[in-house]
């Protein structure tokens, strides 16, 4: 891939005492300066004193700085890199071509604004007009889409330990069984501003990281990609994780005001509605609706009663009805619950969460996600994955450390920390 090369533009700093140092040579003696000039003029011609130093320009928020303003980046499009490879996935061999490059965002007047990134893989014989086609992408907002790509939808992954963890170096990669080629071509795309996708310039780029800005990219991104690839008649799907689902549904309707209609939009990580996961003061959504995960991942590793651990779909309707209904209705009612009531929702909690009841109290009967993922397995000092949470790993903060055990709650009006989030990963 060509490297990406960056206009910046210096200046120099003019020393503050040396145009007085220049002045004082020029002058002439003292003496022959009292002879021809009057204590009022002598007064008038003595040399001003050097400037003053220019205040140093403070950085800009997010680490930039004043001179990230001149950062501009090649714009010039250049043909893409193409391989061709074989892999095998459940028994069959697969011939494809993988491409990687990038294609041109313009404004009306045909001006590039940006260049996005994509890895395309396409099935190597395969009749265009009836191969499906998903565009993928990972969210953030802010992310490349490099975890969906080498972690789960590529032909080709990292190697890692059987939990997740980072393998010792050299690192390697290995065939994707459970790559979705042998159903449908993939392109994994880059937001811009992410990988190796970029603006023109930075204030440009300040056009493209909002809402609209950042669906309009992809959306012109992918009608760019059929008509430069001939795909239009290509069935066509979005693939989007966590912000990547918000965007999606962006996009579709983006798209649909210009001809191009999906076949299907596939949600990994849900967030189209922030209040479903971010939990406030103002909001008890969240707490109501992640319940049943929290069930789930205690079944999983075996902290419920041997009662629920016998049938965990029908353990899971239950959970659901109860926090639909009496869970709902009690955090509704706050403080006007009665000892009794409180202390039956409190029972409740403990068994579907497999949480102790002394902090459940502590919580207010609200249990986010850190709150769950630090003490389910607190007597192992394990805390829980806050993705996945079949995995678990040592506190990397200290497990007594109080911010982790039991957060203290979100400042009126703020949300709480993104740490709090079910779905969104900051991926």
């Amino acid at each position: 891939m060509r490297s990406i090369v960056l206009s910046l533009s210096l200046a120099l700093a003019v020393l503050p005492g040396a145009a007085a140092q220049q002045q004082k040579k020029s002058e002439p003696a003292p003496a022959a300066k009292a002879a021809e000039k009057t204590p009022a003029q002598e007064e008038s011609a003595r040399p001003a004193p050097p400037p003053k130093e220019p205040p140093a320009e403070k950085p800009e928020a997010g680490g930039g700085g004043p001179r990230s303003k001149e950062l501009k980046w090649d714009m010039t499009e250049q043909a893409p890199a193409v391989t061709h490879h074989t892999l095998k996935v459940h028994g069959k061999t697969l011939n494809y071509t993988a491409t990687a490059g990038r294609l041109p965002i313009k404004d009306p007047t045909g001006k590039i604004e940006a260049e996005m990134f994509y890895v395309a893989y396409t099935l190597d014989g395969a009749e265009a007009s009836r191969r499906p086609l998903t565009f993928a992408f990972n969210g953030g907002p802010g992310s490349a889409s490099i975890w969906l790509h080498m972690g789960a939808l590529g032909p080709r992954k990292v190697v890692l330990e059987p939990e997740g963890w980072m393998p010792a170096s050299p690192y390697h990669l290995m065939d994707n069984p459970d790559t979705p080629l042998d159903q449908t071509d993939l392109v994994l795309v880059d937001a811009i501003g992410t990988g190796f996708s970029r603006p023109a310039d930075l204030e440009t780029g300040k056009k493209f990281w909002g809402l609209r800005g950042d669906a309009e990219a992809f959306g012109e991104f992918i009608r760019l990609y059929i008509t430069r690839n001939e795909r239009w008649s290509s069935p066509l799907y979005l693939l989007g994780e966590s912000y990547g689902t918000t965007r999606s549904a962006a996009v579709a309707g983006y798209l649909i005001d210009r001809g191009i209609a999906f076949n299907g939009i596939i949600l990994l990580s849900t967030v189209l509605d922030f209040e479903t996961l971010a939990t406030t003061q103002r909001n008890d959504e969240a707490y109501i609706l992640t319940l049943p995960s929290f069930t789930m991942i205690a079944a999983y590793h075996k902290k419920l009663a041997p009662e629920l651990m016998q049938d965990l779909a029908r353990t899971r309707a239950e959970v659901e009805k109860w926090a639909a209904t009496d869970y709902t209705a009690a955090l509704a009612k706050g403080d006007a619950l009665t000892p009794e009531e409180r202390q039956a929702v409190i029972a409740q909690l403990a068994r579907f969460t497999g949480l102790k009841p002394e902090l459940i109290d502590q919580a207010n009967l609200r249990i986010d996600v850190r709150t769950f993922t630090h003490n389910l397995l607190g007597d192992e000092k394990l805390r829980v994955g806050r993705l996945d949470g079949r995995y678990t790993g040592p506190d990397p903060q200290g497990f007594l450390r109080r911010s982790s055990t039991i957060p203290p709650g979100p400042r009126p009006g703020r949300p709480s920390p993104r740490s709090s989030m079910t779905t969104c990963a900051a991926s």
